[in-house]
Parts: structure tokens; sequence; C-alpha cells
């Protein structure tokens, strides 16, 4: 599965992204990283429709959105990496 992003809006204190490729999971991934911030406005998943179109993540912070998706996808990263060390290898 291959995912591109494409940004739509980056203003600063607002940030949008398609998922092209991908499902709702790992925006909705993000997103919920992203609203653990206290700087962190807004912060949602759309869809045009379920079955059809892509993603779209959104991000209203009092500044610096992007930077705030940036740093959930870090923390995620990282996450990921603990848990992938704590399963057993076959």
């Amino acid at each position: 599965m291959e995912i591109s992003v494409n940004v739509i809006e980056d203003d600063g204190k607002s940030f949008v992204a398609e998922f092209v490729g991908a499902d709702r999971s790992l925006p909705d991934l993000i997103r919920s990283k992203v609203a653990e911030s206290k700087e962190v406005e807004f912060a949602s998943v759309e869809k045009d429709h379920p079955e059809i179109g892509n993603p779209r993540l959104v991000v209203k912070a009092s500044r610096n959105a992007k930077g705030h998706v940036l740093k959930a996808i870090e923390e995620l990263e990282e996450q990921l990496k603990e848990l992938s060390a704590e399963l057993p290898k076959k």
C-alpha cells in the first residue's frame, strides 16, 4: 500500500493534509496524538463520503499547526519502535 500526502493548507495556525491511498486509520491515529497537545484547539479527520475519496487531517492550533503534526508523527514512530521491540521475533 502506497500512501502519499497532499498539503492543502498550511498557514501556521491551520494545517490540512489529504492522505491519498489511505483509509481513515492512519490520519486518525495522528489526529489522536495531535489532540493531546494543549496548544491544539481542533483536530479531526474528514472524508467527503465513507466509501470514496481521501481522508483529510485538519488541525487548528494557536501556533505552528504543522509542527504539532510532525511532532505527533515522531512520537508515534517512537512508540511503534518500542512496541516492535517488545514483540517476539520469529
